[in-house]
């Protein structure tokens, strides 16, 4: 019977030795998971590294909405939607830029006095459709009425470029986006830094 017993002894005790193994591979898995834990709550910078990239997320927006404004600022009116002509001879210009509520680049605001076709005289100052090349010289306009209480107008020597004023509605679209992701960054973030 001693065989037997020694063979018992001998399987009880391998049976011990991979109970320990498994148990000393349970605490290293189990200590790898604290490290991992200590080291996701460990994270320098990273306050400074989400101000970063928020500040980044909303240069981007305000750049696709200036580039938006601009274009819609470029595509000149039509002609064939003025309500009556005349000829505008400009006097003094005044530049603005280079970035404005009117977008990216340089723009010029003109006085300049009107004679419509139909009578009357009337001194304006118009954005965007004249600049300082037309100092002194004549030029055909058409009056398109009121837009937000400034007088809107359309060169006969300027083609319409309504793809322009489309492509800058498509780049404002886009720019939801990132401003969305901005705001949305801004409050999580001084919601952490209430904490």
């Amino acid at each position: 019977m001693e065989p037997q017993d020694d063979r018992i002894a001998k399987r009880l005790a391998e049976i011990r030795e991979q109970e320990a193994d498994l148990d000393r591979k349970a605490a290293e898995r189990n200590a790898d998971a604290r490290d991992l834990g200590t080291q996701v709550v460990r994270r320098d910078g990273g306050f400074l590294r989400s101000l970063l990239f928020l500040v980044g997320v909303l240069v981007l927006a305000a750049s696709l909405l200036g580039v938006a404004v601009t274009l819609g600022r470029l595509s000149a009116e039509d002609m064939a939607d003025a309500e009556r002509e005349g000829q505008a001879t400009v006097r003094s210009c005044v530049k603005h830029g280079p970035i404005t509520t009117r977008g990216f680049g340089y723009w010029e605001s003109c006085e300049a006095e009107i004679t419509w076709s139909g009578g009357g005289v009337e001194r304006l100052t118009i954005s965007v459709v004249f600049d300082s090349a037309d100092i002194g010289s004549s030029v055909r306009v058409g009056d398109l009425g009121y837009d937000r209480s400034r007088r809107e107008l359309a060169r006969a020597d300027v083609a319409p470029r309504p793809w322009l004023e489309w492509i800058g509605y498509a780049i404002g679209a886009i720019a939801l986006l990132p401003t969305l992701v901005g705001v949305l960054l801004l409050r999580e973030t001084l919601r952490r830094r209430r904490r």
